[in-house]
C-alpha cells in the first residue's frame, strides 16, 4: 500500500520541478538572445597600419622624409635580413589581420608607423608594386599593380604617418586588404 502523503509530495515535487525546469529553459532563451544581440557584427571597425622604421637608415637609403619616425627602430639593413630569412617583417603589419563586419559596415586604416602604407583592397593577396621587394620575397605582384589604373591606387588608398582612410561600405563576403608597397601587410575583412 502506498501512502497517501508520499504520492502527494512525489507530485508536489514533480510540479516543482517542472516550474523550475520551465525558468531555466526561460533563462537559457534570454542568454541565447542576448548572446547573439552582443554577438552581432559591428558596422565600423578600425584596422592600425605599423612598421618600426629607423629614419636615420630609411631617409638614407630611400631619400629624406622616406621615415618620419624619429629614434631607433628597424634599419633598413634589418628590414632586408628578415625578409629574406622570415618572408615578412614583423613590426610592419596591419592589426588585427582578420576583421569580421557587419553588411555594409566600414573599415577605417589608421598609420601608426614611420612610412606611408596603402589599405588597397585586391582580389587575391599577393607581390606589391615595388619590384625590388618581391624579388628578396619571391613574390609575383597582384594583378591590381599591373592594370593601367595601378598608379591611382596609390592616390586613393595611400596612408600617410598619422593619417587615415575610410573604405566604402562593404558587400557581403570576404575582402582582402594588402598594403601595396610592403605586401606582406595584410588584413582579411569578413563580411556578414
Amino acid at each position: 500500500m502506498v501512502d497517501s502523503g508520499a504520492v502527494h509530495q512525489e507530485g508536489g515535487n514533480i510540479t516543482l520541478i517542472k516550474h523550475r525546469a520551465a525558468s531555466l529553459v526561460a533563462a537559457f532563451l534570454l542568454v541565447l538572445a542576448t548572446a547573439s544581440t552582443a554577438a552581432a557584427a559591428p558596422n565600423h571597425r578600425q584596422v592600425t597600419l605599423l612598421d618600426n622604421c629607423d629614419q636615420a637608415s630609411f631617409d638614407a637609403a630611400l631619400g629624406p622624409g622616406a621615415c618620419s619616425r624619429p629614434g631607433g627602430g628597424t634599419t633598413v639593413d634589418r628590414l632586408i635580413e628578415q625578409l629574406l630569412t622570415k618572408g615578412t617583417a614583423p613590426s610592419w603589419r596591419f592589426s588585427p589581420s582578420y576583421v569580421v563586419l557587419a553588411d555594409g559596415g566600414t573599415v577605417t586604416a589608421v598609420n601608426r608607423g614611420g612610412e606611408g602604407h596603402t589599405f588597397t583592397e585586391v582580389a587575391e593577396f599577393g607581390g606589391g608594386c615595388v619590384d625590388e621587394l618581391n624579388q628578396l620575397l619571391g613574390l609575383t605582384p597582384v594583378d591590381e599593380c599591373t592594370n593601367p589604373g595601378a598608379g591611382v591606387l596609390f592616390g586613393t588608398t595611400l596612408v600617410l604617418p598619422g593619417g587615415s582612410l575610410t573604405t566604402g561600405p562593404l558587400d557581403s563576403g570576404t575582402h582582402r586588404f594588402m598594403c601595396i608597397i610592403h605586401p606582406w601587410q595584410r588584413s582579411t575583412v569578413a563580411v556578414d
